[in-house]
């Protein structure tokens, strides 16, 4: 008899449990089990922070310290560009901003690769002007936009510097490229532009 009320109880159980879910509100998650799973008591970044004596969950780094890596390639990467996007920021970059990376043969065959991704369309293989967007403006009159050649009197003569700097913030109709190669992809770039300024 026990047996039998005992099922008997298990089953209204589950069958109000299936009613009672399917008449439900759609949009309520209904019973949560152990909801400190689901809202953390951590601090969240930028929200206030009892902990620390300012307050903030956010801890300023120690001062004169910058987030770097014993990686070269990353230290290059993590050190803070020190020129402004201004032309006193430009004139101290054409003298003071040296190349950080070593001439070798790999360095100048990625700065190959690079350019071939990222500067061909316009500036073209030999670093003529000659891309092929700027021939398609060619094509139709378009003779403003094409930049001049490596090799060219205007620019044969820029420094390792300059060429960086217009890499980080653009010049003239070519825009930053800060965004889509790192310091260290740019650098590589710079060794690549310099062999094509002899040519």
């Amino acid at each position: 008899m026990k047996k039998i009320n005992r099922n008997i109880l298990l089953g209204i159980a589950a069958v109000s449990m299936v009613f009672t879910s399917c008449f439900k509100d759609k949009n309520s998650p209904g019973f949560e089990y152990m909801p400190d799973m689901y809202y953390s008591p951590a601090y969240k970044p930028g929200e206030k922070n009892p902990n620390f004596a300012d307050g903030k969950t956010n801890q300023d780094p120690v001062p004169g310290t910058i987030a770097h890596s014993f990686d070269r390639s990353k230290m290059i990467n993590f050190i803070p560009y020190p020129y402004s996007n201004a032309p006193s920021g430009r004139d101290s970059a054409i003298v003071f901003l040296k190349n950080p990376l070593e001439p070798t043969e790999y360095n100048l065959s990625e700065g190959k690769r690079l350019y071939e991704v990222y500067c061909i369309a316009c500036h073209g293989k030999e670093g003529q002007g000659d891309g092929s967007v700027v021939k398609v403006l060619l094509a139709k009159e378009n003779y403003g936009l094409q930049p001049p050649a490596y090799n060219s009197d205007q620019l044969k003569n820029i420094t390792e510097g300059q060429i960086f700097h217009a890499m980080q913030y653009g010049k003239g109709n070519m825009g930053p490229y800060a965004s889509q190669l790192s310091a260290y992809e740019r650098w590589q770039i710079v060794f690549y532009v310099q062999e094509l300024q002899k040519k």
